[in-house]
């Protein structure tokens, strides 16, 4: 029971840096609650609408938002998560945001855990991941061999063009979120995603 106690009093706090990136971990999170024998520990996810946001708007967030409310209702934020394109990183400015002092400053919070979570390379190759899922949603008959592109936007792009639609980043997404099948994502990403998960308390059945 003791233990059970302590699992509810800790909370995760989950930030992304983009809408399509909100609409994604909410999902996956849904799915963690199906597929785990324990029960999730609280959490929050906070869209910071930019990467350059973790550099100037995470921590006023947590001071002034995230901490009080955890103290109001009984919680104490263990977890903080950093999700974020790597694309940014590796191919525009590798020194957009400082991690190491970003962590610095998070932990001098009393936060225990700083985690950063790389989305390789950006949001869209985790949704191609169920490359199935996405041709069933765009009505497609056949799964294409290759898609144009350098990245991953732009090999959705190429997708949604032979349903001869267009894909539209953001909240528009849910529809197709909706429709993959997330065990295949989490599959395909089990080693970025394994500490979230033990932070998350998933454990699957």
């Amino acid at each position: 029971m003791a233990k059970q106690n302590e699992t509810k009093l800790m909370q995760v706090v989950i930030f992304v840096e983009g809408d399509t990136d909100e609409v994604l971990f909410k999902a996956l999170i849904e799915h963690y609650r199906t597929i785990s024998k324990t029960e999730l520990r609280p959490y929050k996810i906070c869209n910071l609408k930019g990467v350059t946001r973790y550099s100037s708007k995470l921590v006023a967030k947590l001071q002034n938002d995230y901490l009080p409310d955890a103290r109001k209702k009984g919680y104490q934020i263990q977890t903080v998560c950093c999700s974020y394109d790597t694309d940014v990183f590796e191919v525009r400015n590798p020194l957009i945001v400082n991690w190491d002092a970003l962590r610095k400053t998070v932990k001098r919070m009393g936060i225990q855990e700083f985690l950063q979570l790389g989305i390789r390379s950006s949001i869209e190759d985790w949704l191609l991941c169920d490359m199935e899922g996405i041709c069933r949603y765009l009505g497609l008959s056949y799964i294409p061999k290759s898609l144009k592109g350098n990245d991953g936007n732009a090999k959705l792009n190429d997708l949604y063009s032979k349903a001869r639609r267009i894909y539209q980043k953001g909240y528009q997404v849910k529809e197709l979120v909706t429709s993959l099948d997330m065990s295949v994502i989490r599959k395909m990403h089990a080693d970025a995603l394994a500490d979230l998960e033990k932070a998350l308390n998933v454990i699957a059945q």
